[in-house]
């Protein structure tokens, strides 16, 4: 992995192959502690996706440094891929519920069960088969159960899409994990709500996050589209969107929730494009979500900042005037803080290489927004702005190799920037703005 410049330093990635969507992140106790168990859709084979794919697992006691990537689940007999789906616990064992695909009709999933040991290590699918059936006619899609516990039983949440192009999410409940009862339509398309779209909705989950309920999907369109979110109302059987949101760009997709060890609900994306030589896929830093009325909030996991290993650059305040700039160098893998407080002009945050602009950043007061525009090629990203009661505006740019995650405003976008030979530098530009900080910590290095 060494010299490979477009491998992130501290966003998940496997030394070799192709991953994407996380999967039933989970933290249980162990003797020592406890500890995290990463899952996610793996191909050791190759950098690209296969149908074959399977379920990966990394371990680690916080939400940054994974290790031991591995395989945990591969394909058995009479399937040919182990698709998404989740992780639940049941009376203190595992049990891994997934997709299991046939390679003539991978649309169709079945859904399957892989019990573990009680030290997360060895899983071994279900010798009874598929516990839900293929869909029959109706449906051109079925995949990615997500399962709670209600009570003494189960709800599952699986993806899913019709015949004629209509997205749903089903329902189903169980006593036991094994025999499951359909519930019907769980979420789809509102004429009187502004939904996603798409023709299936794929990885959904349903959870509650300071006292109501967030449905979580992924867009499927003729292929991966976006990632959208819902406040609303679950009833037991429906969910009832009260408002839609999506994440702002399309470098994001099967974005995975999750409690961390304080039973905070958080959240994690695969990072779509990000690739090497011989390996494809990274994941995002973990998120924490948080809800502002109907809207949820995304901000960067605590854990994130124990990666900071030293302060590069610090300036200090300064007025901002139009030509001339505060630059500061950031190198390859970066953690920047900004606090700044606008006039009526735009303010510009721009990250550039020797072989010149990567992407830029810009606040726009009267927009009350801050638009991501990458390099070239791609739509820009806008998230709110939310200005402090003192007028005071935070942008926090996570900035690694090829990635960089943007947070403004309780919003938060991925832009995948050129990679580079040299360190970058961001320069802060802005007419009558004044800059209450700008501060670029160093971030340890966990790869390549």
């Amino acid at each position: 992995m060494t010299g490979d410049l477009a491998r992130p330093g501290y966003h998940f990635t496997v030394p070799a192959g192709w991953i994407n969507d996380p999967l039933g992140l989970t933290w249980h106790e162990t003797p020592d502690g406890g500890r995290y168990e990463l899952f996610y859709q793996f191909n050791p084979d190759a950098p690209a996706w296969s149908v074959a794919c399977r379920w990966g697992q990394a371990t680690s006691e916080d939400l940054v440094r994974w290790r031991y990537p591995r395989t945990a689940l591969e394909p058995g007999p009479g399937e040919d891929g182990c698709w998404s789906g989740s992780v639940a616990v049941d009376r203190g064992r595992p049990v891994i519920v997934y997709t299991s695909v046939l390679a003539g009709s991978p649309d169709l999933g079945r859904i399957a069960l892989a019990p573990g040991d009680e030290a997360w290590r060895r899983w071994s699918a279900d010798p009874g088969g598929p516990v839900v059936p293929a869909p029959g006619e109706g449906y051109a899609h079925l995949r990615d159960p997500y399962v709670w516990r209600d009570g003494d039983g189960w709800r599952m949440a699986i993806g899913a899409g019709t015949a004629d192009g209509r997205p749903e999410v089903l329902q189903y409940s169980s006593a036991d994990l094994r025999t499951w009862r359909p519930d019907g339509v769980l979420a789809g398309p509102r004429s009187d709500v502004d939904g996603p779209g798409g023709t299936a909705w794929e990885c959904p989950q349903l959870f509650r996050l300071d006292g109501a309920w967030v449905l979580l999907v992924s867009v499927w369109d003729d292929g991966p589209s976006h990632v959208a979110l819902a406040v609303g109302d679950y009833d037991g059987r429906r969910f009832t969107a009260r408002s839609w949101q999506r994440l702002p760009d399309d470098a994001c997709y099967a974005t995975t929730a999750f409690a961390d060890a304080q039973g905070r609900r958080c959240a994690l994306s695969w990072l779509r494009g990000v690739a090497g030589s011989d390996w494809a896929g990274a994941l995002s830093v973990p998120w924490l979500l948080g809800r502002d009325g109907n809207r949820v909030t995304f901000s960067p996991h605590p854990d994130v900042d124990t990666l900071r290993t030293r302060v590069r650059a610090d300036p200090g305040a300064a007025v901002l005037c139009a030509g001339s700039p505060v630059t500061v160098p950031v190198g390859r893998h970066a953690d920047v803080v900004l606090q700044a407080y606008l006039g009526e002009a735009p303010l510009a945050v721009t990250l550039a290489g020797s072989a010149g602009r990567l992407f830029a950043v810009t606040a726009e007061p009267a927009e009350a927004a801050v638009r991501v525009v990458p390099a070239a090629g791609r739509a820009a990203a806008r998230l709110p702005m939310r200005p402090a009661p003192d007028g005071r505006i935070d942008l926090r740019l996570l900035v690694d190799a090829g990635v960089v995650e943007v947070f403004s405003g309780g919003g938060v976008a991925v832009a995948r920037v050129p990679t580079r030979d040299g360190d970058a530098s961001l320069s802060v530009e802005g007419d009558g703005a004044r800059l209450g900080r700008v501060r670029v910590y160093e971030m340890e290095r966990l790869t390549g």
